[in-house]
């Protein structure tokens, strides 16, 4: 009895699906060195949260920006281009 509970969940588990979040960001900087190369604010795509994004990428010399977040199928593995935002799927900007 074991054994087929054993093999059945074996079974069952391969067919999970990954998913992972995206969020896009209007990042600044707030370094007053960025002033004399006229750094501009860009729009930034990522797998990682605000707070991680943020400590990662500058601490205080950044501001982050949440725009908008969606989920996105698979994994980010290997390289793998980060998917894009379902309303710009459906309506593409000619």
């Amino acid at each position: 009895m074991i054994k087929l509970l054993l093999l059945l969940s074996f079974t069952f588990s391969f067919g999970a699906l990954a998913e992972y979040r995206a969020y896009q960001y209007l990042v600044k900087t707030n370094d007053p060195y960025a002033v004399a190369t006229r750094a501009q604010a860009q729009y930034i795509v990522s797998t990682l949260n605000p707070q991680m994004y943020k400590s990662y990428h500058g601490g205080g010399y950044v501001t982050v920006e949440l725009l908008r977040t969606w989920i996105c199928p698979g994994y980010t593995g290997k390289g793998q281009k980060i998917c894009d935002h379902p309303y710009d799927q459906e309506n593409p900007v000619q």
